[in-house]
C-alpha cells in the first residue's frame, strides 16, 4: 500500500475520525493482532467465536497505528491511545471491503483474477510464475481468497506492474462483492465442480456465481475459460467481454497437443495460431496440463513472452500439500491433503495411476466435507472411481469415508481396503504397509489433517 491517509481511509470507507491525525500515513492493513508491521491499520472483525473489538490493544503494542471500530465513541478510548487514529464505521468487514475498491481505482496495473471450484490456488500461482518472466507481479498469499482476504491483498499491491489475486466463494452474492474491488482486466475460471455445492444448491447456480467476475469488469474485459470443462464450454457469447479457451480440444484458441507424461514431469506443445512452444513442467496430472495453459493464455494476452513464461514453468515447485512428491527411500508420497472435493479427488487419484511405479498404488482418502445433501451419494462415486481404475489399497478415513470403503468393495473385489476413524492408527498401520516402489496418496478435506499422517510418512 502507498501514498494512503487516514484521511483518505476516513473518506473512502464513509468513516468517522474519534481521534488521531488524519495526515498519518498507512502502509499496510490486517485483521491479526499479531502481525507486526509498520504504519498499520487494523481491522477488528466481528467473527461467530471472537470479536476483534477485544484485541485493538494488543493491535497498537505490535505496531498499529489506526483502528477501525464500530463499538467505540470518544469517550470509551483510553487517554493513552487517543495518540492512535480510531475511525468509527458502522461495519468493519464493509469498511476494508470500500477501502480497498477505492484504492484499486488508484492503481494503474492490471489485475489478474483467477476463481473456479478446482485449481485456483495452483492456477494463480502458475500464472504469477509465467508471468515474472516478463514482469514484477504480485499475487495472493496463501490462501487469501475470501471476502476479508481478497482486500486485504488487494491493499498490500504498490509498486508492482502487474497482480494475481485469487478469487474464492462459497455463498450467492459474494463473487459481485469481491470483483467490484478487484475490477480484473483478465478473469480466468478454471472449471465448475460441487465445491460449496451445499451453500450454492446446484452446479448451475455455482457456474452463475463463477461467471459473476465478470460484473466487475469493463467491456473490453478478457474472460479466459477452460475449454474442457463442458459448462464453461458454453458460455462463449453469454458475457460482453472477449472470450478465449483454453484446453486440449480443437476449438480452443489456447491448447495443448502432442501431450506426453512420465514419471513427475509433463510434456506439451503450447498451440496460439502460428505459434508453437514446447512446454516441459515437473508436475504430474492433466489438470496441471491445464494450470499451465491458463497461465501461458495470460502471458500471451497480456502482452508477456509466452517463450519466457515457458522457462519460468519448466522450474515451477508446486505448493505445500498440493499434489506434492516425495521421494522416500522405501516409497513415494504423493501430498495432496490441502483440501478435496469430488473433482479434486478424481483429479489426485489419476495421478497416483498414471505416477510410474513397480510397487502397489496405494490411495488413503478421507472425508469431503460440505458437499451437502448429496455428500453420502459422492462419497460412494469416489470409492467406486478408485476401485474402477485400478487402486491396489484403498484406506479410508473419518465418519462420511465409510461410504468409499464399502462401494469399493463392490465394485472390485480384488481391492485391499481398511477403515480408520483414529489418525494415529491409520499412521502406524500405513508404516507397516508400505514396501519399497508402492506410492501413496493422502487426499481429504483440509479439516481430516491428513497433512500430519503424510509428515509422518515423510519421517524415515
Amino acid at each position: 500500500m502507498k501514498n494512503v491517509t487516514v484521511k483518505e481511509i476516513v473518506k473512502a470507507c464513509n468513516g468517522i475520525l474519534l481521534c488521531g491525525k488524519d495526515t498519518m500515513p498507512i502502509l499496510h492493513v490486517s485483521y491479526d493482532s499479531r502481525e507486526k508491521k509498520e504504519k498499520m491499520l487494523f481491522v477488528p472483525l466481528l467473527g461467530e467465536r471472537a470479536d476483534g473489538h477485544s484485541y485493538i490493544s494488543s493491535a497498537f503494542e505490535n505496531g498499529a497505528v489506526a483502528t477501525f471500530t464500530c463499538k467505540h465513541k470518544l469517550k470509551d478510548i483510553p487517554n493513552e491511545q487517543r495518540k492512535y487514529a480510531w475511525i468509527l464505521v458502522e461495519d468493519t468487514k464493509m469498511a476494508l471491503q470500500r477501502v480497498a475498491a477505492w484504492y484499486r481505482r488508484q492503481l494503474a496495473m492490471p489485475i489478474v483474477g483467477v476463481t473456479g471450484s478446482v485449481g485456483k490456488t495452483t492456477t494463480r500461482a502458475m500464472i504469477a510464475e509465467a508471468l515474472s518472466g516478463s514482469f514484477s507481479v504480485y499475487q495472493t498469499k496463501g490462501n487469501l481468497n475470501s471476502q476479508v482476504g481478497v482486500p486485504v491483498m488487494l491493499l498490500e499491491t504498490g509498486e508492482e506492474e502487474i497482480a494475481v489475486l485469487e478469487m474464492g466463494i462459497s455463498e450467492f452474492g459474494e463473487m459481485d462483492r469481491l470483483t467490484q474491488m478487484v475490477a480484473p482486466e483478465i478473469a480466468v475460471i478454471t472449471c465448475i465442480g460441487v465445491a460449496h455445492i451445499e451453500q450454492l444448491k446446484t452446479r448451475e447456480h455455482i457456474c452463475m456465481e463463477k461467471m459473476a467476475i465478470t460484473h466487475g469488469m469493463k467491456q473490453d474485459g478478457i474472460l479466459l475459460l477452460n475449454g474442457d470443462d463442458k459448462m464453461l464450454a458454453q458460455k462463449k457469447n453469454s458475457v460482453p467481454q472477449k472470450v478465449y479457451y483454453y484446453g486440449t480440444g480443437k476449438e480452443c484458441e489456447f491448447r495443448a497437443e502432442h501431450i506426453h507424461m512420465e514419471g513427475g514431469n509433463t510434456e506439451f506443445l503450447f498451440v496460439c495460431q502460428e505459434d508453437k512452444i514446447p512446454v516441459s513442467i515437473p508436475t504430474p496430472g492433466r489438470h496441471n496440463i491445464l494450470n499451465a495453459l491458463a497461465a501461458l493464455a495470460v502471458c500471451k494476452l497480456s502482452g508477456a513472452s509466452v517463450e519466457e513464461g515457458a522457462k519460468k514453468l519448466s522450474k515451477f515447485q508446486g505448493i505445500a500439500m498440493r499434489q506434492q512428491i516425495y521421494q522416500m527411500d522405501s516409497y513415494t508420497v504423493i501430498d495432496d491433503s490441502y483440501n478435496a472435493n469430488p473433482d479434486s479427488m478424481k483429479a489426485g487419484l489419476q495421478v497416483l495411476m498414471e505416477y510410474p511405479a513397480q510397487g502397489r498404488k496405494v490411495a488413503v482418502l478421507g472425508d469431503m466435507l460440505e458437499l451437502g445433501e448429496q455428500e453420502i451419494e459422492f462419497h460412494r462415486e469416489m470409492g467406486k472411481f478408485a476401485a474402477e481404475i485400478g487402486v491396489d489399497n484403498l484406506c479410508t478415513f473419518g465418519i462420511l469415508s465409510s461410504y468409499m470403503e464399502e462401494a469399493a468393495k463392490q465394485a472390485n473385489k480384488q481391492i485391499q481396503t481398511k477403515h480408520f476413524e483414529n489418525r494415529e492408527e491409520l499412521a502406524v498401520f500405513l508404516k507397516r504397509l508400505l514396501k519399497p516402489e508402492d506410492v501413496v496418496l493422502l487426499k481429504g478435506s483440509r479439516g481430516m489433517k491428513l497433512n500430519l499422517v503424510a509428515d509422518i510418512l515423510k519421517e524415515q
